[in-house]
């Protein structure tokens, strides 16, 4: 099928408030598919720009999600800057923004204070918690957000006892796509309407969608998940035996996990009820807990499967990974070998599913970066190769929006936007 020339979102104008990982994420996912967006940052430059800098004000986070879009350094504090980016949302189909709860209002730049200009705008709000609840209006980050839902022991990651947030800023990204969703579906009910409003999702919430499968709490289905936590409640359990438990009355178990082979590699392999009915008789082992219908649960179910955890490990040790990945492929069992992030970028997997590219940055040069993580039959949606450098498109942005060259100079000059960064800002 031939595809046209057109992007997807070619001609959706999007004005960017990002900070980190989510606003920036959203937003991305509408760079790749052709939509302006204007990431505006503040006059001393994005925090990111400055996170593991490979040029002077190129940071590879910064790079990686800036790309395909326009930079605007404006200071939001200023009157005339804050009139400069209205001026901008008058005129946008979209507003994006993380930043702290209610930042957008102090700047008049949320809904209310727009529609009455500009009624076909749709502002996304990404925020910690949202405004309600006993976390309403924090401030809030990634681990703290995998910690309130639950995700930390749902992930089930220990160093000895202690509960471990898993490091990939997983809530970020959940709650990023999700507003990108929310928006899409805005925008389609725009068609129909011709009004704008305002969409928003939380790190809490994503957290929460993460673990969709175990998070739907119906008395009459599943009246062990209020015995849990009653049992919590009273008991106090260590966090490790009480993980444990709730896998195992889920209908999942511990012996989930990474095992090392033979050839000292590591394999993953799943931990399903269903997995292990498959798994146990590939490795020429059995237990009760899929054998024998009668078997009960115990209070502490560690003891159980941590022996059967340590019969896997033996039998896996004594197989390569090659021979395993056979073995466990030809009865259809899910597995996979671990890789470190630079392992998988490089390996077949990911090239061969089309899943990163090599892109000529101007500034930095090659970089193999991670693409668009979907694909269209009909339609171009592809990551673009470059983010913007510092300033570099402060003039342009500001001609398009009427400012006459004398008065670019002077908004320039008084710091109220900035085409380059300062010496103490780059480093040096």
């Amino acid at each position: 099928m031939t595809k046209s020339s057109e992007s997807i979102f070619d001609g959706l104008k999007i004005l960017e408030f990002g900070r980190f990982v989510a606003g920036p994420y959203a937003a991305e996912l509408f760079a790749h598919g052709g939509a302006d967006v204007i990431k505006v940052e503040p006059t001393d430059g994005d925090a990111t720009r400055f996170n593991a800098p490979i040029f002077p004000g190129e940071g590879k986070q910064y790079i990686i999600k800036a790309r395909g879009k326009r930079g605007l350094p404006v200071d939001l504090a200023h009157p005339d800057g804050r009139a400069i980016v209205k001026k901008i949302a008058a005129d946008c189909d979209v507003i994006v923004s993380n930043m702290r709860p209610g930042a957008l209002t102090r700047y008049e730049l949320d809904y209310e204070s727009l529609k009455s200009i500009n009624p076909r705008v749709i502002v996304g709000e990404i925020s910690a918690f949202g405004d309600k609840g006993p976390y309403g209006g924090l401030a809030g980050a990634d681990f703290q957000a995998q910690a309130a839902s639950g995700l930390v022991l749902s992930a089930g990651a220990f160093d000895g006892d202690s509960p471990q947030f898993v490091d990939a800023f997983l809530t970020d990204y959940m709650a990023g796509t999700l507003l990108a969703f929310a928006i899409s579906s805005a925008l389609w009910r725009r068609e129909k309407t011709g009004l704008g409003q305002e969409v928003s999702t939380t790190l809490f919430q994503a957290g929460l969608a993460l673990q969709h499968g175990n998070a739907n709490i119906f008395e009459a289905v599943d009246s062990w998940k209020r015995e849990f936590v009653d049992w919590i409640e009273e008991e106090q359990p260590d966090p490790r035996v009480a993980a444990q438990k709730r896998r195992a009355l889920s209908g999942t178990t511990v012996v989930g996990g990474l095992y090392k082979t033979l050839d000292e590699r590591y394999i993953a392999l799943g931990s399903s009820r269903a997995g292990l009915k498959k798994l146990l008789p590939a490795l020429d082992l059995d237990d009760p807990f899929i054998s024998d219908p009668n078997w009960t649960m115990p209070d502490n179910p560690a003891p159980h499967f941590d022996l059967l955890k340590a019969r896997i490990r033996v039998e896996i040790s004594n197989r390569t990974s090659s021979e395993l990945g056979k073995t466990l492929s030809t009865n259809g069992i899910a597995f996979s070998i671990l890789e470190y992030l630079e392992e998988a970028m490089l390996g077949a997997q990911a090239n061969e599913s089309g899943f990163v590219y090599t892109a000529d940055h101007p500034a930095v040069g090659p970089m193999i970066m991670p693409q668009a993580p979907v694909t269209f039959g009909r339609d171009t949606y592809s990551a673009s190769n470059s983010s913007p450098r510092f300033g570099e498109h402060t003039r342009k942005i500001l001609d398009e929006l009427g400012f006459s060259d004398s008065e670019i100079t002077d908004l320039i000059n008084s710091g109220v936007v900035a085409e380059t960064l300062s010496d103490s800002a780059q480093g040096s």
